[in-house]
């Protein structure tokens, strides 16, 4: 985890306020935040966020830690209904309800820089956890198995599948492991108009992918996930996975692996998908190593937790950050961009701007994905401890370019338009201050960009409802 780039970093993205960096890879980038509790937030504003409320007070809410990830917006843009299968994808996931799932709290879509927010698990990587402090013995590692049953239950139970379940994906946080990023997830229902894969994509990460997956990834099912499940706890009892590059048809080396551990795993690790167990067989051999343990599951999992707390590899948060509640001067800017009728993420709207600063500018400038590098994704055996990995979505296909006239001799070259990215309802890239137009009483008013998108996805959504 790392301060912010006050130069390149936004300070707000939608109604949260940035904290610090996470991680940043191929697809995005990711920050530490917690929400800004304004008052008078629009409903076609909150809608546009597709904002979910707390059921906890606003304090509460307020000092609330959640993740916001931005995706890099070249991803969604070469496809003309990429941003929207997107948004379908966000509101999906959100379907998933579990203890050992973060919840999505809001998104954004249309954003110039699209981004979706969720709860932020305190806690190292299961990577980075057997890397530093070694493999598990057996009530942690039945612990962690039955949280990733658990896991599944709710993904699987919300007609979704995960594809990329691995230890880089779950994280050991204060209750118990959470598995994160649904990226690679898909409706198991593999209607193409609906899903964010295509046939003949390979998504997801080798090593603990079956071959199945390997040949083709959108018609992989929930043994799929059962067979990463495996092979994420062969990890643990290893620091390895079973197969170095990609999956094969022979057995996997099954070196420094206790007998007790071998029955289940070698159920699970095989190359049919048919003749693996489904979640409840998992649960119940995991139940039955824990019973001749003489553990129960609680203990198996205080056990783990005492080993994660005791391996002090939980990420902190800089110091100077205020983790607590939102920055005063921050609140009182994007409750004025509120006010003054514009998303919280533009302090620099009437009746703001006035308190900024020139020297303030660049610390409220958006991120310039344009101008990034841009990452290549790390590989997984050299993982970070700071790495929360972002939602990987379809890669658009490269766009023809078109050659640029060279002028003849004696002519001059016809001057280049500058490029309009349009506007967007939230996450603006840094302007400066414009004085308010008055409306002509003559000219017809436009509803807010934002309304119109949450219009045009209703539009959608009721079209082919038989009885409206």
């Amino acid at each position: 985890m790392k301060p912010l780039d006050t130069d390149a970093d936004p300070c707000v993205v939608g109604p949260f306020e940035l904290l610090a960096r996470l991680g940043e890879g191929g697809m995005g980038i990711a920050y530490v935040a917690h929400r800004i509790r304004l008052d008078g937030l629009s409903d076609e504003l909150a809608a546009a966020y597709r904002l979910i409320e707390s059921d906890d007070s606003a304090e509460d809410d307020e000092s609330r830690l959640v993740v916001v990830k931005m995706i890099q917006p070249d991803l969604l843009d070469g496809e003309p209904q990429a941003r929207e299968r997107f948004g379908r994808e966000i509101d999906a996931v959100r379907a998933v309800v579990g203890g050992r799932v973060p919840a999505v709290i809001a998104a954004d879509p249309e954003a110039v820089d699209p981004w979706f927010a969720m709860d932020y698990i305190a806690g190292p990587s299961l990577q980075i956890m057997v890397k530093e402090s070694g493999t598990f013995a057996v009530g942690p590692y039945a612990a962690l198995g039955l949280a990733l049953v658990d896991a599944l239950r709710a993904i699987h139970g919300a007609r979704l599948l995960h594809r990329d379940l691995k230890p880089r994906n779950v994280v050991l946080g204060p209750d118990g492991p959470v598995v994160l990023d649904f990226g690679l997830a898909v409706l198991s229902e593999r209607q193409s108009s609906q899903a964010l894969t295509r046939t003949g994509d390979r998504l997801g990460t080798r090593p603990y992918m079956p071959l199945e997956q390997l040949t083709d990834t959108k018609h992989v099912k929930e043994p799929a996930d059962v067979y990463a499940l495996g092979a994420t706890l062969f990890f643990a009892l290893t620091g390895r996975p079973p197969y170095p590059i990609v999956p094969l048809m022979t057995e996997p080396n099954w070196d420094g692996i206790d007998t007790a551990f071998m029955p289940l795993l070698a159920q699970i690790l095989v190359p049919a998908p048919g003749r693996r167990p489904d979640l409840d067989a998992v649960e119940t051999s995991l139940l039955a190593l824990l019973a001749g343990a003489d553990l129960t599951p609680d203990l198996a999992a205080e056990q783990l937790r005492a080993l994660v707390a005791a391996a002090g590899l939980t990420p902190e948060l800089p110091s100077g950050v205020l983790a607590d509640r939102a920055d005063p001067a921050v609140r009182e800017l994007a409750q004025k961009a509120v006010d003054a009728g514009a998303a919280p993420d533009a302090p620099w709207a009437e009746g703001a701007a006035a308190d900024l600063a020139v020297d303030d500018l660049g610390f409220y400038g958006i991120v310039d994905t344009d101008e990034m590098d841009r990452a290549a994704e790390v590989d997984d055996r050299a993982d970070s401890p700071d790495a929360y990995p972002p939602t990987l979505v379809d890669p658009a296909p490269a766009q023809p370019v078109e050659p640029v006239p060279q002028p003849t001799p004696g002519d001059e070259a016809p001057p280049q338009p500058e490029p309009d990215n349009g506007p967007s309802p939230t996450s603006y890239r840094l302007a400066p201050p414009q004085p308010a137009k008055e409306p002509s009483p003559h000219a017809p008013q436009s509803p807010p960009p934002a309304a119109q998108n949450v219009a045009s996805r209703l539009r959608k959504a009721y079209a082919h409802r038989g009885n409206l």
